[in-house]
Formats: structure tokens, sequence, C-alpha cells
């Protein structure tokens, strides 16, 4: 998989071809034997560029292990929290991501659990293994269509999911953000801007599309879960400690909640015992919404892009950091600029 020689790129998990293609290209392409602390930290010794998915992080102990050649780390995927970025500024390293790559995978993957939780599919799967082929008549779905959408987050995967929503089910939908969308994305979308109370109480779909920050850790607890209506199905693919879990099978169980549906968890892989695996109204997917053939294509060629950039002294298109913050500290910390040369 390596090239003989050039920069090491290191990746933390496998990756597409069309990626593998650009990186080869770029230099000497390894795999890591592993995502623990311990191995990331050995085998990125010597590294110009290190890749990361889903397991794994990118800390500061990490950065310093790579040392002061490190010059990029690569998200193949669109949430970064796991990469400490003001770490990575104040050393000089340049972070990329793949920003709208999975958006249709995960908007599809809404629609699904939306679909799938209105009319009982993990029930009417359990009861019919039981050989309970009453469940037909005894359990009674809804359709999704001309109901009420709430979106909480209206970035790129919460405006494709309201396009959705609007052309395909003739929906109403709401959506809360700190950041009024613009009037053309509003019109196309047929989305309103409302207050994060009204969403929740208007709503009889509500769904997650937020970064994982301060702000927004614990958005969707007890308080929020209250405003509710107790027809409405929430479904959370951002990140698992937006919702507080415990409190939505409290929710559940209080008949105050229809159904949730998450492709994300706090803890992951969620630990033995968790509240919500294994429950009738509850759909749960293993963090698997952009795991498409056409999500996983889109973000290895993405991030293998931006890396290449990066190495050949370009800026990248789609950076986390900026990159003149980052060329700057450079030239204070007497290291070799990225893209001052190729100005």
């Amino acid at each position: 998989m390596s090239s003989p020689s050039g920069p090491l790129i290191l990746l933390i998990h496998p990756m597409k071809e069309a990626g593998l293609r650009l990186l080869r290209e770029a230099g000497d392409v390894r795999m890591a034997t592993g995502n623990d602390p311990g191995t990331i930290g050995r085998e990125v010794r010597g590294a110009q560029a290190v890749i990361i998915r889903t397991g794994g992080k990118i800390d500061a102990a990490v950065l310093d292990a790579a040392g002061k050649g490190l010059k990029v780390v690569g998200r193949h995927g669109v949430g970064y929290d796991q990469i400490d970025v003001a770490a990575a500024t104040s050393r000089g390293v340049q972070v990329v991501y793949t920003p709208g790559a999975n958006t249709q995978s995960v908007a599809e993957h809404v629609f699904a659990m939306f679909i799938g939780l209105s009319k009982h599919f993990p029930r009417m799967t359990s009861e019919l293994a039981k050989g309970n082929y009453d469940a037909r008549t005894s359990l009674v779905g809804r359709e999704v269509a001309g109901r009420t959408l709430g979106i909480i987050g209206f970035g790129r995967i919460g405006r494709r999911v309201a396009e959705t929503a609007r052309l395909g089910f003739g929906m109403s939908v709401l959506y809360n953000d700190i950041v009024p969308a613009p009037h053309d994305v509003e019109v196309r979308t047929g989305a309103r801007r409302a207050s994060f109370r009204e969403v929740l109480e208007a709503s009889e779909y509500v769904t997650m599309h937020v970064p994982l920050d301060p702000s927004t850790r614990g958005m969707i607890a007890r308080d929020a879960l209250a405003l509710m209506r107790p027809d409405a199905i929430l479904v959370n693919t951002s990140r698992g400690p937006v919702v507080d879990e415990a409190a939505v099978a409290e929710a559940l169980d209080a008949g105050r909640l229809w159904g949730y549906g998450a492709d994300v968890f706090a803890v992951e892989p969620p630990p033995q015992g968790h509240p919500l695996i294994g429950r009738p109204d509850v759909l749960l997917t293993p963090h698997s919404a952009a795991q498409t053939e056409e999500g996983l294509t889109n973000m290895a060629a993405m991030v293998a892009r931006d890396v290449a950039a990066v190495l050949r002294g370009t800026p990248p298109e789609s950076p986390v950091n900026d990159p003149f913050e980052v060329e700057h500290v450079r030239r204070s910390l007497g290291l070799p600029p990225l893209y001052e040369a190729r100005r």
C-alpha cells in the first residue's frame, strides 16, 4: 500500500481507494496497527500527516509524539471533537476535514429512522421472529407525510433533511440554529427559524444536527424532553453527548415520547446494560449513518485531497483551523512554513 519514498502518511483506519490513490502519489502511506493511545503514540513518530476516522484521538500527547515534522491532521468525517484543534494550532499543525461528504448518507439515515419508528419496525420485527403474526393488527403505525419536523442545527445535513421533508413528505419544517439561514435557503427548504422551545413543543419529529461543544452537550435533557409532545419521535445522528440517554429512557417509560432513534452514543461503543439498547420503541445503529459506498468514497477523496495539498505547500479547501494562523504559529516556533513559499 506504500510508495517507496516521500513524507510518511499514517492512516489510523482504512479508507477507500479513491483516497488511497491520491495519498500514494503524495507520500509513503502506512496503516497503524491499532487506534489505542499507546499504539498511535508509537506509530505516529516521524509522520508528516495523520488521518483519523471515528476511533481514537489526536490529542496533545499524540501531537508531541509525532514531533515537529507533523504538518497536517486529516479527519475522515465531519465531526472533529476527537482532535484537539487548539493543541494542533499551537504546534503549527493544519487540521482538515470533509464537510458535506456524507450529507446525503446521513440525511437518508434520519428518514430511515423516522419511518422505522413510525411503523414500529423494531417491535414488529421482534414479534414476527417470535411467531406473533397478529402484531400486524395489534400495533398501529402512522404516516410521516404532512407532519411537523423540527431540526436542531441547520447546517448542510439539516438543510438536506429539510429539503427531503418538504419535497418528499410534504412536511412543515421548523429549525433552530444560532445563525439564521440565508433567505434563499429558507425558501428552497421551506423551513422557518424558530426558538428552541417552539421547535420542541410543535414538532412531531425532531432531529439533531449540532456539533459537540460546551453549548450543545446535554442539550436534550429532562427539561427539553418535558417540552416535547408525547407523540414525538427524536433522532440523533450528530454526537452522543448531545442527548441525555437516561432522560430519554425515562421519557419513553413514562409515555412522554413515541420513540427514539440514534446512530451515536454518549460512550462508544455503548456499555453493557445501556438503558436504550433492546427497547421496542428505540431504533439504534452503531455510528454507521455515513457508512455507504458513496459517503466513504467522498470522505476518502476529500481528506486525501487536502492532506496532499498541505504536504505539497498548498492551502487546503476544507480547513478546520485557519491556515494563516497556522502559518503564523509556525513562524513564531521557527518551523518551516507550510504555504508561504507557494503564495
